[in-house]
């Protein structure tokens, strides 16, 4: 990679490790940044795993410290969520090229529908947490780990809905939850992908650099309700960006 590649990955990176510990659909960020530079769809899906592990990680140990996550709740989140994500990714192998750039495409479309018409539910929450899950509650969380295996994209919003819309939880509580789910998401499907020779380590690596420091300095923007409406805007715009630029290279 030359030095402009280098740093376009780091800012990448930065620019996804921060929405996603803020938000969500930092993927909307890396995934067709890879692929608009050239790397092969099944290896930028990949490959993107490894920044979200290291940005997730570092967000959770950061909202650890402050003493943020309710960890019984999340561990019994984890379980369905885990299998789903084993089923996904392996899944994922079977896809072609072609087929997941159309994926990303619709899922991109999807994302700035959640965003748009539910961002108001999401940035307010609701603070009445269920005191024990529900089957509807392990059924949506196993369908969003088979997500998420398949194309991560989309996959952190779909858990803030889940957990506040679902589950009850404001999106302070929700956020560290969500960010430790990542972790999951993560490192299930890089095993999976890394025995599959899949990723692209250089580019990771460049990744996780940027995501590491999104992911520091957004968890300790986490409680500024102001960053957050920003992080939405931000976010929408990008969303858009890319919609277009991947609607322009498929249909051209």
């Amino acid at each position: 990679m030359d030095i402009y590649a280098v740093l376009l990955f780091l800012f990448c990176g930065l620019l996804s490790g921060l929405m996603n510990t803020l938000a969500s659909s930092g993927s909307a960020i890396t995934l067709p940044a890879m692929i608009f530079f050239g790397i092969p769809p099944s290896v930028a899906n990949a490959t993107n795993r490894l920044p979200i592990l290291v940005g997730s990680t570092i967000s959770v140990y950061k909202f650890q410290q402050s003493k943020d996550i309710i960890w019984p709740k999340t561990l019994t989140i984890s379980i369905p969520l885990f299998f789903g994500v084993i089923v996904g990714t392996i899944s994922s192998n079977y896809i072609d090229a072609t087929k997941i750039q159309w994926v990303l495409l619709v899922a991109l479309i999807f994302s700035l529908i959640l965003i748009t018409t539910n961002s108001r539910k999401i940035l307010k929450g609701r603070s009445l947490i269920k005191t024990k899950l529900s089957i509807k509650n392990n059924i949506v969380f196993f369908l969003i780990g088979i997500w998420a295996g398949l194309i991560v994209l989309d996959s952190a919003i779909l858990i803030l809905f889940e957990l506040i819309l679902g589950c009850g939880f404001d999106l302070s509580k929700a956020n560290p939850i969500k960010n430790f789910l990542l972790i999951i998401i993560s490192l299930v499907s890089l095993i999976i992908f890394a025995f599959s020779g899949f990723i692209n380590w250089e580019i990771g690596f460049v990744l996780s650099v940027g995501s590491f420091f999104g992911g520091y300095w957004g968890s300790k923007l986490a409680h500024k309700e102001n960053i957050k409406k920003w992080v939405y805007g931000i976010l929408i715009f990008i969303i858009v960006f890319e919609i277009i630029t991947l609607a322009t290279k498929l249909f051209s």
